[in-house]
């Protein structure tokens, strides 16, 4: 429909307006319990909501977040869940950790309201057409960002969902790992972090563990056993790196050659 409507010149393509389509789409479906707001709020335990209220459902997101893109974000999740589980529950409470549950061992629901999200503001053809065949960094996907309007982090993680290239996006705090998300070719290749109920130090060597380079977009070649100690010694990986000052974590993406394989000895898993 967004696309009919951008080839018919009534709308623009993207940005996508979330909180428009929020309040119109029940009438599509001819629904009796649209969302009826879509507003920001204090609700600083979590980074967005869909609540209950007479008649329908209101929206609400964190009225102290500062980016365009990560609103955007939040606002398309919560339609998600609106669209997808509002006949499961009739509240959802999402916190930024559940804004990128976009991998294997999620909780469900979120991972589905972060697939609607991302597949809403980032099309896969569109993406695909943008990044064509270009070298992927920090820079290219920095500009996929400004056109979808979202985040840089919400940007690299759907590139990292569908690319066929071996990727690991990691996000950092003072020196140990947040999060991770590995591509399909990665995690294949044991290219992954198991950070859920683990603490992850970052390995010395590598860039994002370098206090005095706080950005580098465009990335520099790291031995590959930095990061993932049983990867062959003479392999090589390209690590970016760019400081989010705002939100005090490091964002770092590792490019691998799709073969080489870091999986440790048979013995020793």
């Amino acid at each position: 429909m967004l696309d009919a409507l951008a080839a018919s010149g009534q709308a623009s393509r993207f940005p996508v307006d979330v909180a428009d389509i929020a309040l119109r789409v029940s009438a599509q479906f001819g629904w009796t319990d649209p969302i009826v707001g879509v507003k920001a709020a204090p609700i600083t335990s979590f980074e967005g909501g869909l609540f209950t209220v007479d008649g329908g459902w209101v929206l609400l997101y964190n009225d102290q977040i500062q980016s365009d893109g990560r609103i955007r974000f939040t606002q398309a999740h919560e339609l998600g869940h609106y669209l997808l589980h509002r006949t499961l529950r009739n509240s959802f409470s999402c916190t930024d950790k559940d804004m990128v549950e976009w991998g294997p061992g999620g909780k469900q629901l979120e991972q589905e309201a972060d697939e609607f999200a991302s597949t809403l503001l980032m099309p896969i053809n569109h993406f695909r057409a943008l990044v064509n065949d270009s070298k992927i960094d920090f820079e290219m996907l920095g500009k996929c960002a400004d056109l979808f309007g979202v985040s840089l982090t919400a940007a690299a993680l759907r590139w990292v969902s569908f690319t066929n290239e071996s990727a690991v996006l990691v996000l950092s705090r003072d020196g140990y790992i947040d999060w991770s998300v590995s591509s399909d070719k990665a995690r294949k290749n044991g290219a992954f972090f198991r950070t859920r109920g683990n603490v992850i130090e970052l390995p010395a060597g590598s860039l994002a563990a370098d206090s005095t380079t706080a950005s580098n977009k465009h990335g520099m070649a790291v031995g590959t056993s930095v990061w993932f100690e049983h990867a062959d010694g003479r392999a090589v990986l390209r690590e970016m790196k760019i400081g989010c000052d705002n939100y005090g974590y490091s964002l770092s993406l590792l490019h691998l050659s799709s073969g080489d394989k870091v999986w440790p000895a048979w013995e020793t898993r």
